[in-house]
């Protein structure tokens, strides 16, 4: 009986230490393969940025609107200053695959224009957090369309522009943001989803009729 355990032992040893290499040599290839990607990057040729989606202002964005508040201010400067600038999202990209694609010479101008969305997502939230505080609603819900449009995933800037909606009885805006949230592939968005239901069940007790309520 012993001897069988031993053997048992033995054989389950070789079988690990088996597995143990297989997975070594995998990693190693992985690494070999990752490290030839990277320093063929440095090699690709430079090539024009023109096919890359750089976000758009669309005109009559309302960042110029009389405010009392130096934090509110410099919203409006930097996003004054954004509007002229190349702006683009390239998160899920990496400084490797951007170097492939278009070479090492145009990552640092790219690399500007990405910090620069981020810049702008966030001065966009502020700014309209600060309108719906100043009653300036249809503004801040402009501002936050916008935002949303070029993709972003800042929770308070969907919860706001639900409160836009609910606050104008558009429910089916309401209703269509609610499903792009669920939609979304964004983990800061799938609480965002929760909320705005809570909202829509809110707009449907102010819809129903005052006598089935009573």
């Amino acid at each position: 009986m012993r001897l069988i355990t031993l053997a048992s032992v033995m054989l389950m040893g070789l079988v690990i230490n088996n597995a143990i290499r297989r997975s070594n040599i995998r990693s190693k290839k992985t690494n070999e393969a990752f490290w030839e990607h990277e320093r063929s990057s440095y090699k690709a040729p430079s090539r024009p940025t023109d096919d890359l989606e750089y976000v758009s202002f669309p005109p009559g964005l309302p960042i110029g609107i009389p405010v009392d508040d130096p934090s509110l201010e410099e919203c409006q400067r930097i996003l004054k200053t954004l509007s002229g600038e190349r702006i683009i999202n390239l998160s899920g990209i990496t400084n490797t695959d951007i170097r492939m694609s278009y070479g090492k010479e145009n990552l640092p101008e790219l690399s500007k224009a990405d910090a620069r969305y981020t810049t702008l997502l966030r001065s966009l939230n502020t700014l309209a957090s600060g309108y719906l505080g100043l009653n300036y609603g249809n503004e801040a819900k402009v501002l936050l369309e916008f935002a949303l449009s070029i993709g972003s995933d800042i929770k308070e800037s969907w919860i706001n522009l639900g409160r836009c909606y609910l606050k104008e009885d558009d429910f089916d805006s309401l209703s269509s943001l609610r499903s792009r949230a669920d939609a979304s592939e964004q983990p800061s968005l799938k609480s965002v989803e929760k909320e705005l239901a809570e909202m829509i069940k809110l707009s449907e007790i102010v819809k129903a009729p005052s006598s089935s309520r009573s």
